[in-house]
């Protein structure tokens, strides 16, 4: 397996969901991303849409458009092995070995030093994978109705190592079994012992048509919503509380394809892998504004609260992903008219299709200087599989509400290497354009 089929299977899969729902949770925008992720309750109203629909119920505006985009990506722990497998060549060498591993005119000393190096990597690889996160909108308020276009995707590649086929163990020339030790050297072995338990074996057969159980699983969940929403405040007594409400019509695309170690032909026939779904999703939030306190915001959004599924190719095994419901809750605070404090926090634990479990805290600061905005925030995944560490965030806006743009831009404290460059684990940019009457 090189990095370039690992990148390109990405690429080639974003290419297919060219309108793109990332499927853990997060407040699109620019200006969230820059915040810590908090945007429940402190969304422009063109994107309360999708982020919670009760902040609609409030808008101060007649008119409003938001149109941004923004990709994040993940490093769950293959990064540094498929760079490592990739210097190896690791798949050339594989396919010399089996048929020819008595043969030292073939096979080298070093490639017989490869195997034992990559052996040891790909023993390390299991689970461990590569996502990306495109996201799209197009975000419209009419005073208390919002709609869009939001995309939003998870794409990933994750190692399956199949543990009970790690053993050195080739076919030679003379049809005999070898197996090659930890020394370099080979001993006499069975077929059965080649069928049962070599990593050779586990890569699969395609002139056989011998399953692979050692692959690489690429696999995407593309989800493009156009919401109708509405909210509504009520007078409580004690301040008011905002409820809003947005059913969404939701077109998905799927792919699921596994990939060889040793792939040359990862592209093959790669459109039969997919597979669309239409339905619909359900989103409730709310957002309450005590007397108690001026200018202080508490928040509460569930989304995908009737778990919309989306089919997956028969190609790929059939079945389907599905939605599973999500919920945060949030607040934000102005002081003046010159800062405003927000924080979001998960309740659930959010599983991206890749396996990789979120639940994020996190949030930030804008000081708005009128003619210049300046956000900074910090925020972590508290899911036991996190691998980032603690993300910092910051962003800049400039121009006037009815012409606005953003940029923001996320990045892990801790970091990955290949071939001795670093890089954050997590990292994410966004940039906007928006507009408000």
């Amino acid at each position: 397996m090189t990095s370039t089929k690992i990148v390109l299977s990405l690429i080639a899969s974003a290419c297919i969901a060219t309108t793109v729902s990332a499927m853990e949770f997060q407040a699109l925008g620019a200006r969230a991303a820059s915040m810590g992720g908090a945007g429940i309750a402190t969304s422009p109203s063109s994107l309360a849409a999708y982020n919670n629909p009760a902040l609609l119920a409030n808008n101060p505006e007649k008119f409003s458009i938001h149109l941004g985009a923004g990709i994040g990506i993940k490093d769950t722990g293959a990064g540094k092995a498929v760079g490592d497998l990739s210097n190896l060549d690791f798949s050339n060498v594989m396919n010399i070995a089996d048929g020819n591993i008595n043969n030292s005119s073939v096979v080298t000393t070093k490639d017989v030093d490869t195997i034992l190096k990559a052996r040891d990597i790909i023993g390390g690889m299991d689970q461990k994978g590569f996502q990306a996160s495109p996201t799209v909108d197009l975000g419209l308020s009419f005073g208390s109705f919002g709609t869009g276009l939001f995309g939003t995707s998870d794409i990933g590649a994750v190692a399956t190592i199949d543990q009970t086929h790690t053993q050195l163990i080739f076919q030679g020339n003379d049809s005999n079994y070898y197996q090659l030790g930890s020394d370099g050297l080979l001993t006499n072995s069975t077929e059965t012992a080649y069928t049962n338990s070599s990593l050779a074996y586990s890569l699969g057969d395609a002139a056989t048509n011998r399953a692979a159980t050692t692959y690489v699983n690429v696999v995407g969940l593309a989800v493009a919503e156009v919401p109708l929403a509405y909210g509504y405040a009520l007078n409580t007594g004690y301040g008011s509380l905002a409820v809003g409400g947005a059913l969404k019509l939701m077109a998905g695309k799927t792919f699921n394809k596994r990939i060889t170690l040793d792939s040359d032909n990862a592209f093959n026939n790669i459109k039969d892998n997919t597979k669309d779904t239409t339905t619909y999703g359900i989103d409730l939030g709310l957002a309450f504004k005590p007397d108690a306190v001026d200018n202080l915001t508490l928040a509460m959004v569930g989304k995908n609260l009737n778990s919309p599924a989306f089919a997956l190719s028969q190609i790929a095994g059939g079945g389907e992903y599905t939605l599973k419901p999500a919920v945060r809750a949030g607040a934000a605070y102005k002081i003046g008219n010159w800062v405003e404090l927000a924080f979001d926090a998960d309740l659930t634990e959010n599983e991206s299709i890749s396996h990789y479990n979120t639940r994020y805290l996190g949030g930030g600061a804008n000081l708005d200087l009128s003619f210049l905005e300046l956000n900074v925030g910090l925020m972590q995944n508290m899911a036991a599989n996190d691998t980032a560490g603690l993300i910092y965030t910051a962003g800049i806006a400039t121009g006037p509400k009815w012409l606005h743009f953003e940029l923001a831009a996320q990045m892990a404290s801790q970091k990955g290497e290949i071939d001795g460059t670093t890089y954050p684990k997590q990292a994410m940019v966004n940039f906007a354009l928006s507009s408000a009457w």
